[in-house]
């Protein structure tokens, strides 16, 4: 799964949060306190370790991200179907980020987006039964020695995530019709049947989503978006939602995705999933 922005100081995807706006969560209109969760990104000498529980219930849950580290850090949650090792869901990582099909027991579970060292996040989903690993994106190569697994148990559940504001994904693009800004609650739903998840990022000067595709494809000239501002969240199947956190300021982002279909192939962005929105 590709997630972070590079180029010069590497602004190019290369890899794989219910209340100020009335954003809220709900099952089929039944009331359902959410759980909470909550993941620390520990520094370890000039390496971080990411720990968190062991085990939780199906349903809501508020997912917590704490960043006791020293630079940024995500939480990327991949739900499994089977018994599956430590091991194969990093080999399953790596093939997906490299733009090689997915196994096909290999599933973006959620989690949260980038965190600021000595920052923390929290996003409200819902867990389903079945084992989910916890992997940081940004700290390099996953340790499959130390990856958190956690199990949910129960029966599937029927709850979902609700808000006033909402920004939806799909193949390939993304339906939004405006923000506001500040710190704000949305729901980010996939509507899609790929994995998809969201990187919003301010445009500089009269730059268009155009020129943003462009230069991903071309990687040349000036860089249309600034990488100081960009947010992102943790990566989603289609199908499923999260209330997540967005900070922005007013002016006119791009959105754009850079994972890449199930079957492999080119990231999102390249096959122009990238759009445009104002932050009022």
């Amino acid at each position: 799964m590709r997630r972070k922005v590079s180029h010069l100081s590497k602004l190019v995807v290369t890899c794989i949060a219910a209340v100020a706006l009335g954003v809220g969560v709900s099952a089929c209109g039944d009331d359902e306190e959410a759980q909470s969760l909550t993941y620390t990104i520990a520094q370890q000498g000039k390496k971080t370790e990411l720990s968190g529980p062991q085990s939780a219930e199906t349903g809501l849950a508020e997912i917590t991200l704490v960043n006791e580290g020293e630079k940024e850090g995500d939480l990327q949650l991949i739900r499994v179907e089977g018994d599956h090792t430590p091991e194969e869901v990093v080999k399953g990582f790596e093939r997906a980020g490299s733009g090689k099909a997915f196994p096909s027991w290999f599933f973006g579970g959620g989690g949260v987006g980038t965190t600021g060292a000595g920052e923390s996040q929290t996003v409200t989903q819902v867990l389903e039964p079945g084992t989910y690993y916890a992997l940081d994106t940004e700290g390099g190569r996953p340790d499959s020695k130390s990856i958190p697994a956690l199990e949910v148990t129960g029966e599937e559940s029927d709850a979902t995530v609700e808000g006033d504001d909402t920004v939806s994904a799909f193949e390939y693009g993304f339906d939004a019709e405006g923000l506001p800004s500040g710190e704000t609650e949305i729901v980010f739903e996939n509507g899609g049947a790929q994995p998809h998840h969201l990187l919003a990022a301010p445009l500089i000067g009269d730059s268009t989503a155009e020129d943003v595709e462009s230069y991903f494809k071309t990687e040349k000239g000036k860089a249309p978006l600034e990488e100081k501002g960009t947010q992102a969240t943790a990566v989603i199947e289609g199908g499923e939602s999260q209330v997540v956190t967005l900070d922005l300021e007013p002016g006119r982002y791009a959105l754009f995705c850079f994972i890449s279909d199930r079957q492999g192939g080119p990231p999102h962005a390249l096959q122009g999933m990238v759009d445009e929105v104002e932050v009022e």
